[in-house]
């Protein structure tokens, strides 16, 4: 299918399209804010710690270079001493590794949260077609990194020469200072270089993913008719779901009229409203049960299948009514209908078996 112009593309996108596209991979995520992040966590890393990683960098490359004088080397001690320079590397180079990771993962995880993209991972020849390369530079998105990293080389390119054009006269007097000291007055440079930098690289990279969001929302709009389509292959065709819905209610009406046969009394309106009651009168501690309702044509077919099956009407306006509205089918009635109810089956318990019976079988439930 043809892709639609992007003026055709009104909807926000649905939550399963959005789902589909993180299982590829495809999330809106900004490098730099990550690259910021490092930068920042690494300068202040350095700022408390720096000292003492100078300290540790210092003490090896000292013990290596005095250790030529006295170790041969040879094939059989090479291993020790690459065991030996590294171990003593990873515990100097250690927290800025774990620094690095952390924070990477971190950033990452605060963007897109958790992500499993397997088909990420699966081979993209559009990734080395050189026309698709040539069309992806020469995008809209090509524009628009080109443009970041320009204004990215003036911003700090800027806030470097502002820094150094105020402290450049103060380099002629290193020459008075010892080695340490000018390495302690350079490195104090570059830490606070390297701070507006990253604040000022930060900022930029929280404005980059405020674009990367707005512009992965856009690219993920779909056509009205791409939301049809989609609620047509996820909720069916509204059609068959109607002819599924009706198929339920007369199911559902069928059930109900089965049971309406086997009631001992319907209560009706005695025209717009029907409520067949099922009274067990081996069960004293139970009440009368609502096996079936309705108004108008099925009130009017429930009434029909108590006739087809000799089930006694009764006609009692208020109590149907109330009947009707407070109880769902399968309810048992409520306490306060139990002396109307009881007279409706005493009455028909008296027409069916006489005065002794009714007194016997009616009275103990209600």
């Amino acid at each position: 299918m043809a892709e639609q112009p992007a003026q055709d593309r009104t909807e926000e996108a649905t939550p399963k399209r959005i789902r589909e596209a993180r299982e590829k991979g495809d999330v809106a995520r900004s490098m730099d804010l990550t690259s910021a992040a490092l930068m920042l966590s690494a300068l202040l890393l350095f700022y408390f710690t720096g000292e003492s990683f100078l300290r540790g960098l210092t003490g090896i490359i000292r013990d290596v270079y005095s250790s030529l004088a006295t170790v041969q080397i040879n094939p059989r001690n090479l291993p020790t001493m690459v065991f030996w320079i590294s171990s003593r590397g990873i515990l100097v180079l250690g927290p800025v590794l774990i620094l690095v990771l952390v924070v990477g993962l971190l950033a990452n995880y605060l963007q897109v949260g958790v992500i499993f993209a397997p088909k990420a991972l699966g081979p993209n020849w559009d990734r080395i077609n050189p026309q698709t390369g040539l069309k992806r530079i020469f995008s809209t998105r090509g524009l628009v990194e080109l443009i970041k990293g320009l204004f990215k080389i003036i911003i700090v390119g800027t806030i470097i020469y502002i820094y150094l054009a105020d402290r450049v006269k103060d380099y002629p007097f290193l020459t008075y200072m010892t080695p340490l000291q000018i390495v302690g007055s350079l490195a104090s440079d570059l830490l606070k270089i390297g701070g507006y930098v990253g604040i000022a690289y930060f900022i930029m990279a929280a404005a980059d993913y405020t674009y990367q969001r707005w512009e992965y929302k856009r690219k993920l709009r779909m056509t009205r008719q791409e939301v049809k389509d989609e609620f047509r292959q996820t909720e069916g065709n509204p059609e068959v779901r109607s002819r599924v819905r009706q198929m339920q209610r007369e199911m559902s009406r069928n059930r109900m009229m089965a049971e309406a046969a086997k009631a001992t009394v319907v209560i009706t309106n005695p025209v717009h409203v029907a409520v067949a009651l099922k009274y067990d009168e081996e069960d004293t501690n139970s009440a009368p049960e609502v096996v079936a309702k309705g108004q108008r044509k099925v009130a009017e077919r429930i009434k029909e299948v108590a006739r087809a099956n000799n089930v006694p009407i009764k006609e009692s306006p208020v109590l149907a009514r109330v009947l009707f509205q407070s109880c769902e089918i399968g309810d048992e009635i409520p306490y306060a209908y139990y002396k109307a109810v009881a007279e409706i089956l005493a009455e028909i318990f008296w027409e069916r078996y006489g005065r002794s019976q009714h007194a016997v079988g009616v009275s103990p439930a209600l």
